[in-house]
């Protein structure tokens, strides 16, 4: 599980940099960087529930252990 973690949290660390990159500065409030904005905020929340289920593994083996 710890490894499947791993490869989606890269994944989305993948996206996070590719819409960054994508992003157009010059026109900053254009549709077009509305849907990088909308990525990069999906790779963040990606990110968070992949934590979560990281500390959740921590959590069963302390459980576990004692």
């Amino acid at each position: 599980m710890k490894i499947l973690i791993y490869i989606v949290s890269l994944a989305a660390i993948s996206i996070i940099v590719f819409n960054v990159i994508q992003i157009n500065f010059e026109n900053l409030f254009s549709e077009e960087n509305f849907n990088y904005a909308v990525m990069i905020l999906a790779g963040l929340s990606c990110l968070i529930i992949m934590r979560i289920m990281m500390i959740n593994e921590k959590m069963k083996q302390l459980k576990k252990n004692k």
